[in-house]
């Protein structure tokens, strides 16, 4: 999933869960479970392969953009008072985020060392259990990111 419907997952489990501990360890497990429902686009895929040298600016642009409109959505929420953050909710997101932000900043800046290499053979292990590198059309990737984000905002508000 995108950073969206992650961060989103993560509001949810902090708003459920009152404890900043289990939050966060909460939202990496869910981080990999959603991640397990296939999510990447063939066109975004292609066109972060398209050219040279470009695909870490090109993933750098994605990143932020997903980013952004998670950020838009908690600021509209707040700013209606829906959300109140709190630490639990905070650790929550965190949680969700920090496996491909672990993973991102690594590749972007080509960290290299023990504890790189080890978290990097964790998540790749966890994601050959979980994850299924399938690219699908952007026509069945926009409704289940968008049903992602209306699930955990509908979900959110409910509970």
């Amino acid at each position: 999933m995108y950073q969206v419907v992650h961060g989103l997952s993560g509001v949810l489990i902090g708003s459920q869960t009152n404890n900043p501990v289990i939050a966060f360890i909460l939202g990496v497990v869910s981080h990999f479970i959603l991640d397990a429902i296939p999510h990447d686009s063939i066109e975004i895929h292609n066109w972060q392969n398209n050219g040279k040298g470009e695909k870490m600016k090109k993933f750098v642009l994605e990143a932020g953009l997903d980013l952004f409109l998670f950020l838009l959505i908690i600021l509209i929420l707040a700013s209606t008072g829906k959300l109140r953050i709190n630490m639990s909710i905070a650790a929550g997101v965190m949680g969700t985020l920090l496996p491909d932000y672990t993973w991102a900043m690594a590749e972007l800046f080509k960290i290299k060392n023990t504890v790189m290499d080890k978290y990097r053979q964790l998540h790749n292990w966890v994601h050959r259990i979980f994850y299924k590198s399938i690219y699908l059309p952007g026509k069945y990737v926009i409704p289940i990111q968008l049903g992602g984000v209306i699930l955990f905002i509908f979900l959110y508000l409910l509970l």
